[in-house]
Parts: C-alpha cells; sequence; structure tokens
C-alpha cells in the first residue's frame, strides 16, 4: 500500500457513503416538495429510511476502519489552519453522517411510522407528535448543514487539486 492512499475499505466506503448520502438529499428534497396525495411520495420515504440505516451502519464501519487502519497524513506543507479547518470539517461529517440517521429514526419511531430494512427495525420511542415535528424540523436543518459541510469538503478538495497543484485526489481514490 502507498503511504499516501486510505486503506481500500476506507476509499471503498467513502464513495459508497457518497452516493447514498447525496442519493438521501435528493429523495428527501423531492418527497418533502410532493403533496402527501401523491403515492409515490410515501415509497420514496420507505426508500429513504432503509437507505438511512444503510448509511448508519456505514459510518460505524467507516468510524471503525478508520482506528484501525493507516490514515494517511496530511502533506507536510498544510498550514496549521488548513489543518485545523480539516479537522473541523471531517468532525462535522462525521457527525452529521450519525445524526442525520439518528434524527430520522428518531422522527419515525415518534411519528409510530415503521421502518423496513431487511427486517423491521424496532421503534424505541412512544409514539409523541411534538417530538416528531420537532425532530422532523431538525432533520432538515441537519440536511442544509451537510450539504454546507459536503460542499466546503469538495471546494478543498478542489482547491488543493487545482491552486495548490497538490493532487490530494490520489489519496481517496
Amino acid at each position: 500500500m502507498e503511504d499516501n492512499k486510505y486503506s481500500l475499505g476506507l476509499r471503498i466506503i467513502h464513495w459508497l457513503m457518497a452516493v447514498f448520502i447525496i442519493g438521501m438529499l435528493c429523495s428527501g428534497f423531492y418527497m418533502k416538495s410532493l403533496p402527501v396525495s401523491n403515492e409515490i411520495k410515501f415509497s420514496i420515504y420507505a426508500i429513504h429510511k432503509a437507505c438511512g440505516v444503510t448509511v448508519f451502519g456505514l459510518v460505524v464501519i467507516r468510524i471503525l476502519f478508520r482506528a484501525f487502519t493507516y490514515v494517511p497524513p496530511l502533506p507536510a506543507n498544510f498550514s496549521r489552519l488548513i489543518i485545523n479547518a480539516s479537522k473541523a470539517v471531517r468532525f462535522g461529517l462525521y457527525s452529521l453522517m450519525i445524526l442525520m440517521p439518528l434524527s430520522g429514526y428518531v422522527m419515525s419511531s415518534a411519528s409510530g411510522k415503521g421502518i423496513k430494512y431487511f427486517f423491521h427495525i424496532p421503534l424505541l420511542i412512544s409514539k409523541n407528535k411534538e417530538l416528531a415535528s420537532a425532530v422532523n424540523g431538525l432533520h432538515s436543518i441537519l440536511a442544509y448543514f451537510i450539504i454546507f459541510f459536503i460542499v466546503l469538503h469538495i471546494l478543498a478538495a478542489l482547491k488543493h487539486t487545482l491552486i495548490d497543484k497538490q493532487n490530494i485526489f490520489k489519496r481517496i481514490i
């Protein structure tokens, strides 16, 4: 393995999660735009919830991989500011990758609406309309935050590649 690359497992999980999360954001905004009378809305919800369970499982696996596999150091010429900004964005992304599915779970559970995966996910929170409504709002706000952090992540990678002429994409490809 090259010293400047993430482990193969982390690279696969990174791109798999990228596809899932972008798909989840698109489907989330799309289904929110549909009227309740639209029958496809609830089919999308079911798929969205199942994908959310998958994302949560992948982030747990990703955290374990990150803890127990090689993580290449940032380039030596990165300033303290860039290193701290990178750590802050990574922390934000990991936090949101955990909070988004958890808030979705709480919202579904408090709404009394099941989550079908390969099995029925148990709803551990009693039906509570106020909690469901509050967490629905939180889930939506978190979606905008994760978009913000994804954009920061992509812009930073592009800046380092195109302006600084450091191809840091090779670390994750």
